[in-house]
C-alpha cells in the first residue's frame, strides 16, 4: 500500500511539475506534444507546381522573398510549415516587431493561396510562440480540400485553357468573373463568412469578396503553369480608400496585374452576364491610377506594354471611326455578346466617340444598320457607361 502511495505521489507531482512548466513557457509543453501527433493536410503546393512548370525562372514570389532578411525568411518558413500541417502553433526563435511576424504571416498566405483553412488571424505571446486560429477541424479541412481540388482540376479541364499565356489568362480570368458573385452581404461580417476571403467561397459557394477572387484566380493560374500572386493593399472606389486584394502574374515573359473582382463590376442579370476587362493585365502605371499596395508587394512591377488587352482584341482606337467601330460591335453581337468595352488612346478621341455615338446618336445608325428589322437587338434602345479615368466606353445590348 506504501508502494503504491508513493508512486502515486511521484505522478501526481511530475504531473504538477509539468503543468507548471507549461504554464511558464506558455504552452510550450503543449505545443511541442501537439507537433508530435499533427497530420499533413494534403495539398496542391502552388509555388512548387509553378517551380515545375517554370524551371530557371525567377517566380513573382522570389521576388517578394528576396527582400526579406534571412531572419524573416527563416519566420516565413516556419509560419508556412506550421499553418500548411494544421500545427496548432509554432515557436518564432527570431527577434523582430510583432507586427512584422504578421505581415509575413499574410505574405505565407498570399502565396499560398492553396491554405484556406485559416480566418488569416493569429495570436504571438511574448514567450515567442505563434498560435493559429483555426475555425474547421483537421477532419473538415480534409473534406473540404478534396472538395475544392476535385472542383479545381474539374475547372481546368472544362475552360481548357490554351496556347498562349494570354490565352490561358483570359479564359480563366473570365470564369472567375462569371461564376462567382460577389458577396456583400457576407463582407459585413467577414468573423461568420471568412470562407468568402478564401478559394472555398468560390469554388464550393460561388461567392467571394475581393481577397476570394484573387487567390482563386492566383490558383488556377499556377494550376495551368502560369506564376501569380494575390497583392494586398488599397484600391480607391467611390466611397473612398478601401482595402483590397488583386492578382498580379506573369504572361508570356511580362508582368502584369489583374482585377478579377473588379472584372465583376456589372451586375448578373438572367440576360446579361457581362465581365469588364478594363482591370485585365494592366502595368504598374495604368494599376497605380485607382490601386496601391502593401509595401512588401512594392518591388513587383510591371513595364509591360499598356492596354493590352484592349490591344490584343482589336478594341483599341486611336482615332474616331464609325466604320471601325461598327465592325466590332457587329462581331460582338454575332457572338451573342451583349455588351462591349472600347477603349481609346487619349481623352480627346474618347471624348469625340463620347459625342459621336451618343450626342448625335450615331450609334442607333450603327445598329440599325447591323440589324435592320431587330431580329437580335433592341436597336432603338441601348445602357452604356463611360470611365473617363481610362477612357473606356462600355455598351450594353437589350435583345428582342
Amino acid at each position: 500500500m506504501k508502494k503504491f502511495l508513493k508512486i502515486a505521489f511521484v505522478i501526481i507531482l511530475a504531473g504538477l511539475l509539468l503543468y507548471g512548466f507549461n504554464k511558464y513557457t506558455d504552452g510550450m509543453l503543449e505545443q511541442t506534444m501537439g507537433h508530435l501527433v499533427y497530420k499533413e493536410v494534403s495539398t496542391t503546393n502552388i509555388r512548387e507546381h509553378v517551380k515545375k512548370e517554370n524551371k530557371n525562372i525567377k517566380t513573382l514570389s522570389n521576388q517578394v522573398n528576396s527582400k526579406l532578411t534571412n531572419e524573416e525568411l527563416a519566420v516565413f518558413e516556419t509560419i508556412y510549415d506550421g499553418i500548411s500541417t494544421y500545427k496548432p502553433s509554432v515557436n518564432i526563435y527570431q527577434t523582430m516587431e510583432t507586427e512584422r511576424i504578421f505581415e509575413i504571416f499574410d505574405l505565407v498566405l498570399c502565396e499560398h493561396p492553396e491554405i484556406f483553412w485559416t480566418k488569416g488571424d493569429c495570436s504571438f505571446s511574448s514567450s515567442g510562440r505563434l498560435t493559429f486560429k483555426y475555425p474547421y477541424s483537421y477532419d473538415e479541412v480534409k473534406q473540404k480540400n478534396a472538395l475544392i481540388e476535385k472542383k479545381a482540376n474539374e475547372t481546368i479541364k472544362e475552360i481548357n485553357p490554351s496556347g498562349s499565356d494570354f490565352d490561358k489568362a483570359l479564359a480563366i480570368f473570365d470564369y472567375i468573373t462569371k461564376h462567382t458573385s460577389y458577396a456583400t452581404e457576407e463582407a459585413k461580417h467577414l468573423d461568420d463568412h471568412f470562407s468568402v476571403s478564401t478559394i472555398e467561397g468560390v469554388f464550393l459557394n460561388k461567392r467571394a469578396v475581393c481577397s476570394g477572387y484573387a487567390k482563386a484566380y492566383q490558383y488556377l493560374l499556377s494550376l495551368a503553369g502560369l506564376d501569380a500572386i494575390t497583392v494586398p493593399g488599397v484600391a480607391q472606389t467611390p466611397t473612398g480608400k478601401n482595402n483590397h486584394a488583386w492578382t498580379a502574374q506573369v504572361v508570356d515573359g511580362e508582368v502584369y496585374f489583374s482585377d478579377a473582382t473588379w472584372g465583376d463590376s456589372y451586375e448578373k442579370t438572367e440576360k446579361s452576364d457581362f465581365i469588364s476587362h478594363t482591370y485585365f493585365l494592366m502595368n504598374s502605371a495604368e494599376m497605380k491610377k485607382t490601386h496601391s499596395c502593401n509595401t512588401l508587394f512594392s518591388c513587383i512591377k510591371s513595364d509591360a506594354k499598356a492596354n493590352g488587352y484592349f490591344l490584343e482584341q482589336g478594341l483599341y482606337f486611336e482615332e474616331y471611326s464609325m466604320s471601325a467601330l461598327k465592325s466590332k460591335i457587329k462581331e460582338c453581337i454575332s457572338n451573342g455578346d451583349m455588351g462591349i468595352e472600347l477603349k481609346f488612346a487619349n481623352s480627346k478621341v474618347f471624348e469625340k466617340t463620347v459625342r459621336k455615338l451618343f450626342d448625335e446618336q450615331n450609334i442607333y445608325i450603327i445598329l440599325n444598320t447591323i440589324d435592320p428589322f431587330s431580329k437580335h437587338i433592341k436597336t432603338d434602345f441601348i445602357n452604356y457607361s463611360c470611365d473617363e479615368e481610362h477612357n473606356i466606353i462600355t455598351i450594353f445590348f437589350e435583345k428582342n
